[in-house]
């Protein structure tokens, strides 16, 4: 069956039309019974079901609240606010699962949200050690909040095998060591990070990797260093300290990217360039690369 018949059906089987909410009693919590909301619905599972296929998940298997939480933070860096909120709405009631709010990546700002490094470098100094090595890597190797947790030595390891990799990644990038993390879906990519921000790392391997658990989703971790929900708290807090302004630990994926095109475009031209970015940054999609260039 094809996705949009897929989304059709599964939406259309909690749909009634035509029955008050009197007349539903109990059982209109579960129901959907606007036909404008209904269309919306099968937007966000059509879009849903994109995703999963995307990352080579089954489409017809059970859905599990962490799936529908990567899709959502996916989701969120290219879609604003009110539209996030739609789609967490429609994911709940479709599968019957409580889902927390997740917040848009996409921000009204007219200078967008990537940060220059002078600011960086005052919000590093109002943050603790741990949490100053997680940002460094979001900026450095356009590392999500999560993936710092994930962040490992290959050690015979290599990226997720079901991808094509383009041979153009880290194109211009000198003097730098690969690692690995586990982004949206599972995949598993590789990153470049600044040798000397790798040896500093290094420093911090702790002795065994330990189970690290973050908004219900358990990661285990290699490296003693800021990840995950409390790293973006840290960021926010040392950013409105710093700057009186906070545009989210996410800006520094943007600033990745923002500074990865400058190099990337007279060297591959700008098509190329997004495309390449959009496999640096795990998620693939050219369009949401342009996201990272605009007002979010």
């Amino acid at each position: 069956m094809r996705i949009r018949e897929l989304a059709r059906a599964t939406v259309g089987s909690i749909a009634v039309h035509g029955s008050s909410k009197q007349e539903m009693g109990e059982l209109n919590a579960a129901a959907l019974r606007s036909i404008s909301s209904e269309r919306a619905y099968r937007e966000v599972l059509a879009a849903y079901f994109r995703w999963l296929r995307a990352n080579r998940l089954p489409l017809n298997e059970v859905h599990t609240r962490t799936m529908m939480l990567e899709f959502l933070d996916e989701y969120a860096e290219a879609h604003a606010q009110k539209s996030v909120n739609q789609a967490i709405q429609a994911l709940a009631k479709i599968f019957s699962v409580r889902l927390p709010r997740v917040e848009s990546c996409i921000i009204s700002h007219v200078h967008g949200r990537a940060y220059p490094f002078e600011d960086v470098q005052k919000i590093l100094a109002r943050q603790t050690e741990d949490n100053q090595f997680g940002t460094l890597l979001c900026y450095d190797g356009g590392l999500r909040a999560h993936e710092c947790w994930t962040l490992r030595e290959p050690r015979g390891e290599g990226p997720s095998s079901h991808r094509e990799w383009s041979p153009d990644r880290f194109a211009g990038r000198t003097d730098f060591v690969v690692f690995l993390v586990t982004g949206k879906g599972g995949l598993v990519r590789e990153v470049a990070i600044s040798r000397e921000l790798a040896e500093a790392l290094r420093t911090r391997a702790r002795p065994a990797p330990i189970i690290v658990r973050d908004r219900e989703i358990n990661y285990v971790s290699y490296f003693d260093i800021g990840g995950g929900q409390a790293l973006s708290a840290s960021f926010s807090y040392a950013s409105k300290r710093a700057l009186g302004y906070s545009l989210g630990l996410h800006g520094m994926r943007h600033s990745f990217a923002q500074n990865r095109l400058t190099t990337l475009i007279p060297l591959l031209g700008s098509k190329q360039a997004l495309k390449v970015l959009s496999v640096e940054l795990g998620h693939f999609r050219p369009s949401i690369s342009l996201a990272y260039l605009v007002g979010g």
